[in-house]
């Protein structure tokens, strides 16, 4: 009987952490970029189409630049506006690789965020069935609820990223180590609130790609965690594949949005449901 074959797993790559692959990624990035820049529609009309999977697109709920409605609604403009604030500056911190879980205190002020977010969401259904509610809905206030959620979020993916995606992450390391950094992710967000509030046209651009790309990070993220998850073998050890992932990620979570967003048109087309005021 043959002896068992032992299975001595490479090196790590320099620095303890996996290869991101960057050539390939910034490809894949490009080309899609380029694909959805280059499609000869408006612009607002390619960010309405790419994001209509994620988001009612209420215009009564909306905010809009220079008379064109912004792609999301003003709750999820504030989500994916607080995350993509709030994901750069963590970003830049370096807290994409701490692992650690946050003080309860911030995780207690992070939940008190979305609870607000989701009392002010229940607050508007209760206006739409026509119930008793305790106070009128305002788009300010979807916006202002919608960043805290979205800062949350960022902070959540944060620890996901760090905890799922590197060899030696900093495990006693939290992404966001006391209320004062937390203070700071949120001021994050107020410029782009202030933008959003505006309602200047020339704005409307870079506001939409914004969202955009707000969007297809957090899916993005999420499918790497996701597909690294998967991947993981008994050794722990990616066998050279860890290159493929992120283009992949970014592959399946575009294609993700896009499927759902086809879907939600053609239900719509299917049963002439009318259009969302």
């Amino acid at each position: 009987m043959a002896a068992p074959r032992l299975v001595v797993p490479r090196p790590l790559p320099a620095g303890g952490r996996r290869s991101p692959g960057t050539p390939l990624f910034l490809t894949v990035a490009g080309l899609l970029a380029a694909a959805f820049l280059l499609a000869p529609w408006p612009l607002a009309h390619k960010a309405h189409a790419a994001l209509h999977g994620l988001c009612a697109q209420r215009p009564s709920h909306s905010f809009s630049l220079g008379g064109e409605l912004l792609p999301f609604d003003a709750r999820m403009t504030g989500i994916y506006g607080g995350f993509l604030s709030a994901g750069v500056l963590l970003a830049v911190r370096g807290r994409f690789r701490s692992a650690g879980i946050p003080p309860l205190r911030v995780i207690g002020v992070l939940g008190l965020g979305v609870a607000a977010m989701a009392a002010d969401g229940t607050n508007a259904l209760l206006v739409d069935l026509g119930w008793w509610h305790p106070y009128p809905p305002d788009n300010r206030l979807r916006l202002a609820t919608g960043l805290a959620a979205g800062v949350a979020m960022a902070v959540v993916i944060a620890f996901l990223v760090a905890s799922s995606l590197w060899w030696r992450p900093r495990a006693a390391s939290p992404c966001v180590g006391g209320l004062r950094e937390l203070g700071v992710l949120g001021l994050a967000g107020l410029p782009f609130a202030a933008v959003v509030l505006s309602g200047w046209g020339w704005l409307l651009a870079p506001v939409t790609l914004a969202l955009v790309v707000g969007a297809v990070a957090v899916v993005t993220l999420l499918s790497l965690v996701v597909l690294a998850l998967l991947a993981e073998g008994p050794a722990s050890v990616l066998a050279g594949r860890e290159h493929h992932l992120p283009p992949a990620a970014l592959v399946l979570g575009v294609g993700a949005m896009a499927a759902i967003a086809a879907a939600r048109f053609l239900l719509e087309r299917l049963v002439g449901a009318p259009p969302l005021v």
